[in-house]
Order: structure tokens, then sequence, then C-alpha cells
């Protein structure tokens, strides 16, 4: 038994095969550091070509600390490598971070890579054990394999990481235009979560039924859970995910019925947050379910015009996919088929 081990990796991202080596060295010591080392300018070459954003270091941080919460002898830290010479460069500020970032002596060095050994840890911890340890043997997989095919080798990329990787597809539009339905028969077919449009259920649940009595605070109250309710469906998402409605419908709603807008309800804006809108026109027929008033058809148009002006001035034009013409079922598929490129193209 050990007193002190560490586990450096760059963890990009972490998979099952990173989390099962490091439990099974962890049981060799009474202590054990899990090193997050990052190079931002790295991070971003490996992830460049592929279908999915780099991560930062915080990130892999906080799912190896979500992932290993539950073992007390275990810590995960950070060490930032972006101001030292790139590998095989650098050993000794790099070993100079690794001293810092773990603020005890250590007797054990767990790694992956032989040629560690041989280039910088015999020569700088010449009394510390190196340890190679084989990710491969419970997982199959690499980090290199994930980073090109995430969706791919879903199962393989840890479940507090997997938020990162899901695609998120935002359904807008204006009334009656088969936003709510859409929404859940994509998550059915893609056997994945969603966020339902909380602003149908708010005046039941905090005004007694009456929506006479709305103000403008009420609005970015619903922003407000509309994101805490998103925020589960991402978490808990299969690869993608269907979002319906956001804070510009939230704000395009506030100023349909108050007659101005709430201005908090802009710092809930956010493009970054979608990869697709799909953005429905209202050509199908108007359906009333007690929510609903602008029936007439002229005025649909325009505020779908309205609505899709407010989008597009903050930033959504680039994101947006209009499904316009065809029935319900043409819908469908067409949104399926938009989708599935989403997730299986680069």
């Amino acid at each position: 038994m050990y007193k002190v081990g560490v586990f450096p990796g760059k963890f990009t991202p972490p998979h099952r095969g990173h989390l099962a080596a490091i439990l099974e060295a962890s049981c060799q010591c009474e202590k054990f550091y899990v090193v997050v080392s990052h190079n931002e300018q790295l991070e971003q070459s490996l992830y460049a070509g592929t279908n999915t954003k780099p991560v930062s270091l915080k990130q892999k941080v906080k799912w190896l600390s979500i992932e290993l919460e539950d073992f007390e002898h275990i810590k995960v830290v950070a060490l930032d490598e972006g101001q030292i010479p790139p590998y095989p460069n650098g050993w000794p500020q790099w070993v100079e971070l690794l001293n810092k970032a773990v603020p005890e002596p250590f007797d054990a060095i767990f790694d992956g890579e032989p040629e560690y050994a041989e280039n910088g840890y015999t020569k700088y911890y010449p009394d510390v054990k190196h340890i190679l340890h084989d990710r491969l043997k419970l997982y199959p997989i690499s980090a290199t394999e994930i980073r090109q095919n995430p969706y791919g080798h879903w199962d393989y990329i840890l479940g507090a990481a997997r938020e990162h990787f899901v695609k998120r597809v935002l359904i807008a539009g204006t009334e009656s235009c088969g936003k709510t339905t859409l929404t859940k028969m994509l998550a059915k077919t893609f056997f994945t979560s969603w966020a339902r449009e909380e602003g149908r259920y708010y005046s039941t649940k905090y005004m007694g039924g009456n929506e006479t009595v709305f103000d403008l605070e009420d609005f970015y109250k619903i922003c407000w859970e509309q994101r805490q309710i998103e925020d589960h469906a991402i978490r808990t998402a299969n690869k993608i995910v269907f979002l319906d409605t956001d804070a510009v419908i939230t704000q395009y709603y506030c100023v349909l019925y108050m007659g101005a807008p709430n201005p908090k309800i802009e710092t809930l804006v956010d493009p970054s947050r979608y990869d697709l809108v799909l953005f429905l026109s209202p050509d199908v027929k108007w359906v009333a379910d007690g929510f609903r008033w602008n029936e007439d058809e002229k005025l649909r148009w325009w505020l779908h015009e309205e609505l899709m002006t407010m989008y597009k001035k903050r930033g959504f034009a680039d994101k947006i996919v209009e499904i316009r013409g065809g029935d319900y079922q043409k819908r469908l598929q067409e949104a399926i088929e938009i989708s599935n490129t989403l997730i299986h193209k680069g």
C-alpha cells in the first residue's frame, strides 16, 4: 500500500477506461490525487474537425469530481500547462506545476504511457514508484475515438460529461404551429429527454389559473423556470435533446401580452446554448386549446415574421432551419432527418 499516489492525465474527454483505471489504482493508495493536465491550445487542435466543442480545464475537473465524489481518499486537482513548452519539452516546468498541484509528497505515480517514465519520471522522481496502468483492460476505447465519434461511443463517455456532447435542438414557433407535439414526438423517436414549455403551466402553478394578473416579473420567472427544466433535460439526454421554447419566445409573449419587454429576460438569451433551431411556420390548421388567441391567418403570419426577426437580431440566424408547408407527418419526417444529420455529421 502506497501512502500517496498521483494519476496524471489529459482526459480529453474523460471516459470509462479512465475511471476504471483510476479506481483500480486508488485501491493501492491511502490517499490518491487525480491530476487533470490541460493545454488550451492543444485542446483546440484535438477537437478541430470533430462534431463537438473543446472542453475546458474546469469542465474536466468538475466531471471527474462528480464521478469520484463518493471516495474520500480521492481528490481531483487541476494542472494548467498552457504556459510551458509542449511535450516532450518542458519537463522541468511540468514537474514544478505537478508539485504545486499535489500539496504533499507522493510515493507512487500511475500512468498509461511507458515513455513518460523513460523521458521524465525516472529523472525527476527517482524515489517515486512508477506504475503503468492499462486503460483498455475493461473498456477498449480511447479519447481519440470518442472525440472523432462521440455518438457512436456514447456508452463509454462518463455520465457527468455527456451533457457537453448532447446536441441541443430548440423547437420554435408561434401559436398553434405544432411545436409542443413535435417536440414530444422527436424525443420519443430518439429515445431521449425533452423540455416542456413552462409558460403553459405557470398560471396554474402560481396564479390560481388566472392569466389576467400576469405582470412583467412573471414572464422573467417563466423564463428562469424554463432554463431549469432545460438543464435537467440536457443532463439526462441520450445524445440529443429537444427543447420546447426558450427566452426569445418568452420575451415575444411578454411583448405580445404585456405591451413591453422585460430587460431581465434578455440576460437569459443565449444562441450558443443551442446547436439547431427548428422554426415552424404557421401553415397548419389553427387549433384552440384554451391558451391561444391569435387565430386570424394574416395575424399568424405577421407574428411568425416578428418572432423570426427577434431570433435573427439576437444572433440565431445561422442556427435556424425553417420548416414550412406539409402536414404533420411530413414535418415530423423532415425534423427527424435534420436531427439525424446533426448527430452524424463530422
